[in-house]
This record gives structure tokens, C-alpha cells and sequence, in this order.
């Protein structure tokens, strides 16, 4: 799997599951009516938001990579939410709850009547946020394969192209959104490509199918 990909997607699903997350611990939190419940439940929601949408994530880009997309997104989510709720709830000590239910938020008794209904209210809210970061990342990690079936995307010399999948071979060479230039066109389905850095620097020139790459921009024949 590609290490540049993974690199982008971790910290997009620990920041959607932070904020998420957060907002539900702060509003858990201002149930106790202080400002020091409010600022323990968004601290305690940040963490496990962050914690849980990183590792969705990233277990979101194993199982879906570029080609899975929102369904696979999805139920990576809501499994991997739901069986780390589990063992999260099994793991919290039953004096935790018991002091949480009667000094901190007494309005959670109709919620957490028993140790059982409490595991399986937090799998159930960690499996919903878990699948919101899958299918973001799911859906924003996918790519489509047909691209060139459009004659409006056709690739032709001189237009700019971007990187969408880095083969094996080019790992550590070629990254995930390099831009380049197409300098010769070997069929209608590998491109001879020249990339360079922001600064005008040489990067790489390397010859790509065109399932790795997809139009940046056309550029016109008369210039």
C-alpha cells in the first residue's frame, strides 16, 4: 500500500474524528452544568476522536485503497468502531462508571442502567463515528479508473498530469500528486512524463500507464 497515501489519510480521519468527537464529549460535558465537565468531556472526546479516526483511516486505506471507496469506507468503519467500542467498554473499570453515573452525570442512569447496555451504547456511538471518517476518507482516496474513456480527457503531449497510484517499482521516486509533463506519448495507454519540483528542480522522468496518472491540464496545440 502506498506510504504516501496512508501519510495524507491519517491525519484526515484523526482530524474529522477529533472535531466530531470533541463536540460530542463537550456537549456530554455540559450536561454536569460546569465549565470544568465541559472542558473534561472535550478533552476525553478528543482523544479518543483522534485515536480512533487515525486508525480508521488507515485502516480504511488497507481495505479500500483507491478502488474501494465509500462502501468499503464504511463498513471498515463501522467494524472497526463497533469492535473497538467493545473492548474499550470492557476494559473501563465498573467503579469508573459507577462514580461517573453518580457524582458527575446522573442524567446518563436511563442510558447506562447496566454494565452490558453501557458497552453497547459506546459501540454503537464509536461505530457511527468510526464510519463517518471511513467513508470521508473512502470517498475522498477514490479514484476512477475510466478516465480515459472521455475524449475530453484525453492525454496528449505537453498537457500536465497528476500521479494517482504510484507503481511498486517507483516507490520512493514518485509520490501521490506529483505533477508533470507528458514529453512523448508511447501508445494510447503509457505516457513518457517529466516532473519538477516547485522550484524548477528535476524530480523524475519516468514512463507510467495511464491507470497510474489522470489530466491536470490541457494544454493548447498552438502554444
Amino acid at each position: 500500500m502506498n506510504d504516501s497515501l496512508m501519510r495524507k489519510s491519517i491525519p484526515l480521519g484523526a482530524l474529522i474524528g477529533g472535531s466530531f468527537s470533541g463536540l460530542i464529549g463537550a456537549v456530554f460535558g455540559a450536561l454536569t452544568g460546569s465549565l470544568n465537565g465541559i472542558l473534561a468531556g472535550l478533552v476525553v472526546g478528543l482523544v479518543l476522536g483522534v485515536s480512533i479516526g487515525a486508525l480508521t483511516a488507515a485502516l480504511t486505506v488497507k481495505t479500500a485503497g483507491t478502488t474501494g471507496g465509500i462502501g468499503v469506507g464504511y463498513f471498515t468503519g463501522m467494524l472497526f468502531g463497533g469492535l473497538f467500542g467493545v473492548i474499550l467498554g470492557v476494559l473501563i473499570p465498573a467503579s469508573l462508571w459507577t462514580s461517573l453515573l453518580t457524582d458527575a452525570l446522573p442524567v446518563l442512569d436511563m442510558l447506562m442502567v447496566s454494565r452490558f447496555e453501557s458497552v453497547m451504547h459506546i459501540s454503537f456511538l464509536f461505530s457511527i463515528l468510526a464510519a463517518i471518517v471511513g467513508v470521508w476518507v473512502g470517498g475522498k482516496n477514490q479514484v476512477l479508473t475510466d478516465l480515459q474513456g472521455n475524449q475530453y480527457d484525453r492525454i496528449d503531449q505537453y498537457d500536465l498530469v497528476e500521479v494517482i497510484r504510484v507503481p511498486e517499482e517507483y516507490q520512493g521516486v514518485i509520490e501521490i500528486g506529483d505533477v508533470g509533463v507528458v514529453v512523448e506519448i508511447d501508445d494510447n495507454q503509457t505516457f513518457e512524463i517529466e516532473c519538477l519540483r516547485p522550484d524548477g528542480s528535476y524530480k523524475w522522468l519516468e514512463t507510467l500507464h495511464s491507470r497510474y496518472i489522470k489530466l491536470k491540464q490541457k494544454i493548447p496545440d498552438n502554444i
